[in-house]
């Protein structure tokens, strides 16, 4: 979500937003439910300078499908809905907190729509890693990406 206030382009909080933008590939996540993604996990997040947000991850490799895509069992199904996570919305950087705040506006957890996502940010190098803060049940989390080429 963009300010509409009267900072600068040449800003702090418009230099660090500037770092954010762009796209990032996953390279590990560090949680509980990291068993539901498997051992090589992939995903893609991406910011965009208009202040949308996207993400993906999913289990690599996805399962297979015994029943083909049109009529899997429904085993099969949660099996491949617990392993894949998606959501959009928009995104806000806080610079004071050290906090990046995604605003949920589609999901595939119908639960998550409207929900904010508030994450300690830590860059370093190419890489970004992404630490939940209010979610105390994830607070041991952590996603880590790296900017894609």
């Amino acid at each position: 979500m963009l300010q509409s206030d009267s900072r600068s382009a040449g800003s702090p909080t418009q230099a660090l937003r500037e770092q954010f933008i762009g796209t990032w590939k996953l390279v590990s996540i560090e949680s509980e439910e990291s068993r539901l993604f498997g051992d090589r996990p992939v995903g893609i997040l991406i910011y965009d300078a208009d202040g949308n947000v996207a993400v993906q991850i999913m289990r690599n490799p996805r399962p297979s499908l015994a029943g083909g895509p049109a009529f899997p069992p429904a085993k099969e199904v949660q099996v491949a809905y617990k392993g894949y996570y998606a959501y959009y919305g928009t995104w806000e950087v806080n610079e004071q907190q050290g906090t990046i705040v995604h605003h949920l506006e589609g999901s595939l957890r119908p639960g998550d729509v409207g929900k904010d996502f508030v994450r300690a940010y830590k860059f370093t190098g190419k890489r970004l890693a992404l630490t939940p803060v209010e979610d105390l049940a994830a607070s041991n989390s952590c996603l880590t990406w790296e900017r894609a080429k």
